[in-house]
């Protein structure tokens, strides 16, 4: 090679890349080096836990400042990972009462696990976040504010959907929870799902599908803030009934998704103070929700960080299970996957339990049969079901593809209707640190569903639209003639008589 070809090589790779594969090489060599350390018996089992729970930490410190104040999934996804994943060693690390080598989820018995799994649990979680951050670190650009354009003509008719359907969510949701008040409470989600389902007409289960997709296009086509802020809260406003059932975790990643979606349209740098805030809000608003588990013995409104921390951190016992016991798991993987893309489509239903079905069921089933029958479960893991497909090196794909995914997402969020595409499927997207790994995919082809319905309504509203301006100039014109034919008339009349 030239030298003039050499140094055309070097210029491609700019600055900004060369610090994001100075920072991913630094992050690998520390992961390295722990595990090296802790083969060799240098790293103890609490020093690996601290080093990984301060690594994912630091991490998203980092994704903080890299990404432009947060503007990107990925900062979200690292921070949702962080509080599933390793929630548990932060608890543990802040002064948490519990014995963090125990899995406590879902057991009437604590047991523990062979140091290598819980190893093997961290190292998962660190190369994961690491695989996951590298290609959206790598590909970062900050992009200008969206331009809403010639779609802002859509924003009459989103309105009219939002005022439309709204009265009929609540209606929804006032009788989901009064369904689930006299059946059993907030285990009736997972127990008699149909039936909650069935209790309320079908066509008003459909228009109030409505209600959410209204909402985001509002959101991404929007300027105003009063009119933002006020359909807002309209919005979780009506769906508080069924957050009083203690139903919590979609609210909860649809906020983070509609915080990413007002960070993308904002040219405002965003302000650590107000994440604080948000973070404690949602902290006590947690509690306050799962409080109304009464049936399944609730937390206490008024949660403690450390408490928090431990209770939304139980995802690591699912990794770590997955891990030790591959073996009995690992047989289903393909049926898991199968019947995760179905799942947008088709409501849980613990009460009519088939074995290698669904893998959350399945770990729950092998924890405690009882407690699993009764309506209780442990929820999934990406992580868990990457380990399943192919152990360390699964992982380390999924991740990678997920980074890409992530980027892709924040990449296409330049356009109003791309933006909503992405603020819909980001949630699952988010929830995947406890959720399954290909859930939200079937939640693509059910929003692809619902743009369909969006469009066919926004023909019928234009349609509408232009009938009644035809008619109404039609009326006009042939007033305005017969007022003229009439003056006419008159004038010769007039004219005659003189």
């Amino acid at each position: 090679m030239s030298s003039s070809q050499a140094s055309r090589t070097v210029c491609t790779i700019s600055p900004g890349n060369f610090g994001a594969a100075l920072e991913v090489l630094g992050y690998l060599l520390s992961i390295a080096a722990a595990t090296l350390s802790f083969l060799i018996g240098w790293l103890t089992c609490e020093g690996a836990e601290i080093i990984t729970a301060l690594m994912l930490v630091s991490l998203i410190v980092i994704a903080w400042k890299r990404f432009d104040g947060g503007r990107h999934p990925c900062f979200f996804f690292l921070c949702t990972l962080a509080l599933f994943q390793v929630g548990r060693p932060l608890a543990h690390f802040i002064g948490g009462d519990f014995d963090i080598h125990k899995v406590t989820l879902m057991t009437w018995y604590f047991f523990g696990l062979p140091r290598d799994v819980s190893a093997l649990a961290l190292l998962s979680i660190a190369l994961s976040a690491i695989c996951i951050y590298a290609p959206c670190r790598w590909n970062y650009r900050i992009y200008p504010p969206i331009e809403i354009g010639p779609a802002g003509r859509y924003l009459p008719y989103l309105y009219l959907l939002f005022s439309l359907s709204v009265p009929v969510q609540l209606y929804k949701n006032y009788c989901y929870y009064t369904y689930a008040t006299s059946h059993g409470g907030y285990l009736v989600l997972f127990l008699d799902h149909g039936g909650m389902a069935s209790s309320v007409p079908i066509a008003v289960r459909a228009i109030s599908m409505i209600s959410l997709p209204a909402l985001v296009g509002i959101l991404v086509l929007e300027g105003r803030k009063r009119f933002l802020y006020i359909t807002t809260a309209v919005y979780f406003i009506v769906a508080l009934p069924v957050m009083l059932t203690g139903s919590r975790g979609v609210m909860f990643s649809l906020v983070l998704s509609l915080w990413y979606l007002i960070g993308v349209k904002s040219s405002k740098a965003s302000r650590l103070l107000v994440v604080a805030l948000v973070g404690a809000g949602l902290i006590w608003v947690g509690g306050l929700i799962g409080s109304g588990r009464v049936q399944t013995g609730g937390s206490s409104p008024l949660i403690g960080p450390a408490q928090f921390l431990e209770d939304q951190g139980g995802s690591l016992n699912v990794t770590e299970i997955a891990i030790a016991y591959r073996q009995l798991f690992a047989p289903h993987i393909l049926s898991y996957l199968a019947s995760e893309l179905q799942s947008a489509f088709v409501a849980p239903d613990q009460a009519n339990y088939v074995a290698g079905k669904n893998f959350n069921d399945d770990v729950a089933m092998f924890l405690n049969p009882t407690a699993f029958l009764a309506g209780n479960g442990t929820g999934s893991a990406y992580l868990a079901e990457a380990y399943l497909m192919g152990g360390i090196s699964g992982i380390v794909f999924v991740s990678v593809l997920l980074g890409v995914l992530l980027h892709g997402m924040h990449a296409h969020s330049r356009n109003p209707f791309t933006l909503f595409v992405v603020a819909m499927i980001l949630p699952d997207v988010l929830w995947m640190p406890r959720g399954c790994l290909l859930e939200w995919i079937s939640a693509s082809v059910r929003l692809a569903l619902s743009v369909v319905l969006l469009l066919m309504g926004w023909w019928l509203y234009k349609t509408t639209f232009q009938i009644w301006w035809v008619l109404s100039h039609s009326t006009n014109t042939l007033s305005q003639g017969h007022n003229r034919i009439e003056e006419t008339v008159t004038t010769k009349l007039s004219g005659a008589n003189a």
